[in-house]
Formats: C-alpha cells, sequence, structure tokens
C-alpha cells in the first residue's frame, strides 16, 4: 500500500501515479499477430486448430446449437435467472434513454437532416477462464439490440468442453443470433475478417485479457472495436463522515480482479485515510482471491490525503479513474467538478457492484486513463450518423460562389469547376 499528502506530493510522484504501470502489450502483441495471420489464411481449419490449441475445445462443431443453449438455460438456478432478468431489464431502461435523434430542417439553399443507422452486424466477446461473465453479456447485447442491431455473434471459449451455462442463459435472454465456443486472439480474427463458416461482423466489442486486447488492436483497421480493456481501477473520493469499512470493501472489490487493478482513496480526513487502510488489510486476509488482492495491494492500493474535497477532484480529474465514487457530504455539488471518469456513483449507498451488474449504466468502461477522452460502451457504440442534403437550384447559385473561392484557395480547380457548373442548372 502507498500513502501521500497532495500537499506535498512531487510532480514526479504525481505523474508516475496517474501514469501507472499498464499490461505491457508488446508479448501479447506478436502471439496475437500470428494467431490472426493464420486464422485469415487457413479459415475455419485454422480456427478449429486454434481452439483446441489454446482453448482445450474438444467437440466437432464450435457453434453451440440452438438445443444446447435452452438446455443450458435449463440447467442455471432459477433465482440466478431471475437475477440475471432483473440486470437484463434495468440496464435496457437505462441504455434506450441512449438515442441519436433524425432530424429535417429547411434553409434558403435547401433540405438537410440525418438519418440514424444501426449497425447490422456486431460480435461480442464474452471472457471466460475462472468465472462466468453473464454481466458483460448482458452489458454489451442488450445496448446493440436497444440500437436496433439485426445480428449478434457471441464468441466466448470454451472451459471443461463448453460455454458456462450462465454464459448461454444471458445470451438466450438477449437473442443472440449466432453464438461460437473459441476465445482469444482466434474468436477477433474470426469475427473482424470471417471464416467460412463465420461471416465477418462490423464492430466488436466486449472485454478480454491482453492477448484479446491487442487483437482488438491490430484488427481495427479494418473491422470496429469499442475500447482497449484495462486492469480494474476505482478511484473514491470521501471526506471524514465516509465509512472506513465501505471505503474498504470498495477497494477490494476492484483490487481482487486483477494483480495490476488499482484503488485509490483520496480522502480530506487522515482518520478516514488510516482506519481504511487497517480495514482494508483485515479484509484482504480473509478475501477468497487473497493471493491476487495482496499482489495487487502493493503497487495499486494508493490512499492520498487532500486539503479539500475540490483538491480531491481536481487530483480525480486527472487521474481520470475507470470508477469514481463520491462518498461526501454534498455527491451532486462534486459531480459539477467532474471532467474525466467512466463512472461516477454518488454517495454511500452507491456501490460500485451496484453498477457491475444491476443498476443500469453499462459497465464495460475506459481505463488507464483514457477516460479523458472515451466513454463507457453505450447505445451510441451501434448506431451511424448519416447527413443527407439536397440543395436547391437558388441555393446552388448562392453556395457555389463560397465554395469556389475555398476550393481554389486549397488549390482544387476541380471542387471549384464542380460548384460553378451549378450556377448554369435549370429548375
Amino acid at each position: 500500500m502507498l500513502t501521500y499528502d497532495l500537499s506535498d506530493m512531487t510532480s514526479d510522484e504525481r505523474a508516475a501515479l496517474i501514469s501507472r504501470a499498464g499490461v505491457d502489450l508488446s508479448r501479447p502483441l506478436e502471439v496475437a499477430r500470428g494467431i490472426i495471420e493464420a486464422v485469415r489464411k487457413g479459415g475455419d481449419e485454422a480456427l478449429m486448430a486454434c481452439a483446441r490449441e489454446y482453448d482445450s475445445f474438444s467437440g466437432s462443431s464450435l457453434r453451440v446449437s440452438r438445443a444446447d443453449v435452452k438446455a443450458a438455460s435449463a440447467r442455471v438456478p432459477k433465482e440466478l435467472l431471475r437475477a440475471m432478468g432483473v440486470c437484463k431489464s434495468r440496464i435496457e431502461a437505462y441504455h434506450s434513454r441512449q438515442r441519436f435523434d433524425p432530424f429535417e430542417y429547411r434553409d434558403e439553399v435547401g433540405l438537410f437532416g440525418q438519418k440514424v443507422v444501426p449497425l447490422d452486424r456486431v460480435g461480442v466477446y464474452a471472457p471466460g477462464g475462472s468465472a462466468d461473465y453473464a454481466s458483460s453479456v448482458l452489458m454489451a447485447c442488450v445496448p446493440a439490440r436497444v440500437a436496433g442491431v439485426k445480428e449478434i455473434v457471441l464468441c466466448s471459449p470454451a472451459k471443461g468442453g463448453g460455454i458456462g451455462d450462465a454464459v448461454l442463459a444471458a445470451a438466450d435472454m438477449c437473442s443472440v443470433d449466432e453464438i461460437y465456443a473459441v476465445g482469444g486472439a482466434q474468436a477477433v480474427a474470426a469475427m473482424a475478417y470471417g471464416t467460412g463458416s463465420i461471416r465477418p461482423v462490423r464492430k466488436i466489442v466486449g472485454p478480454g485479457g491482453a492477448v484479446v486486447s491487442a487483437a482488438k488492436l491490430l484488427v481495427r483497421n479494418d473491422c470496429e472495436i469499442d475500447l482497449l480493456a484495462g486492469p480494474s481501477e476505482i478511484l473514491v473520493v470521501a471526506d471524514g463522515k465516509a465509512d472506513p469499512r465501505i471505503m474498504a470493501a470498495e477497494m477490494l472489490a476492484q483490487l481482487e480482479h486483477d494483480p495490476l487493478a488499482r484503488a485509490l482513496l483520496v480522502t480530506t480526513s487522515r482518520r478516514v485515510m488510516e482506519a481504511t487502510m487497517r480495514e482494508l488489510r483485515q479484509m484482504s486476509l480473509s478475501a477468497r482471491r487473497s493471493d491476487i488482492v495482496e499482489r495487487s495491494s502493493e503497487e495499486g492500493a494508493v490512499f492520498l490525503l487532500a486539503g479539500s474535497v475540490s483538491g480531491a477532484m481536481r487530483f480525480s480529474n486527472e487521474y481520470a479513474p475507470e470508477h469514481l465514487l463520491l462518498d461526501v457530504s454534498s455527491p451532486k455539488a462534486a459531480l459539477k467538478q467532474v471532467k474525466n471518469a467512466g463512472s461516477v456513483f454518488l454517495g454511500r449507498s452507491s456501490s460500485v457492484a451496484f453498477g457491475d451488474y444491476c443498476s443500469g449504466p453499462n459497465h464495460i468502461l475506459p481505463t488507464k486513463g483514457t477516460a479523458s477522452a472515451r466513454s463507457s460502451l453505450s447505445t451510441y457504440d451501434f448506431l451511424r450518423i448519416v447527413p443527407y442534403q439536397a440543395v436547391t437550384v437558388s441555393g446552388a447559385s448562392e453556395l457555389a460562389p463560397t465554395a469556389e473561392i475555398m476550393a481554389s484557395a486549397e488549390g482544387l480547380s476541380g471542387h471549384a469547376q464542380a460548384a460553378a457548373l451549378r450556377r448554369k442548372v435549370r429548375r
């Protein structure tokens, strides 16, 4: 664990903390590049070979049948299915309010407007491994459906011979069109370029590990992607009234994700800071993933003393955290100062865990400071804006001189000529 006083920090200390060491993609890029090229050249045969080598897949077909999906859904405990249904309905309620509106207007030179068009086919990556991340399936697929995407393809690595039942049940809830038991860079390559039996998609979304992030980076010139997921992180801004046990629990919830996870507490109270440190140490001892928490806490558990809530907010905006929890007396007032954050949680009752599953806003968020320029996954990620215009004859005469002057200044005589000819168009 690291401690600082914001008033005493050197510029180098501040810069080092804000830059936080992320996943080194140099080695994953090498691995992903080879896999992508193999799948592009070898299609279905190469994809199957990769699935067997990297995912330990032993079946005869990577595509999951509708019968298998229904059977998996039937095996999921009813309590979990009900919880997933609540998550889906709340995610849907939130994302249905995220809409681009088409518009059209006329002025003295013509008609102008925009169409809003959903992507026709998208790919969703659902990570596998130590757990079934059904929540990530819901967070990616629900906004796509709300946007009007016609076809959703889901790829997830087979674990113990197949995709987890909860993941398949979540996909079933979202009426996913195609499901393939394949993960890693090979799944990204299959969705981006197609393999013969799998048709390419327009965009790939969803979190993944270092190799998946590297693969998305490599295909993004040919297939749109959402964002590159990094280690989980939280920044908590707290005043003297905050509950240290709650603060420690929120920090632990992020630190258990990954050895590179980050959890920062920026508080105006030295008492809260020291008490939270003690609580976090105690909680870590009994944590189910205590080995990961111990490793991530060495550099990732950071405690900072601020002179004021405004000073804490200034640091938060520099850090641009994935999750920002405001446990202060006036969280809405603090919200007004927020410029850079992936998702904001207001007040003591607003656990980040609610946002991870069931409150409604998306949990696929920008990390490692990219929240200063990127937004969470949303309905907007699945929509395209298509502008249109219909200039009248009189409008063409009015616009032509301006276009000619601008084109000539840029040395584009063809543009100038195209504009000038419109002066002679008859009704």
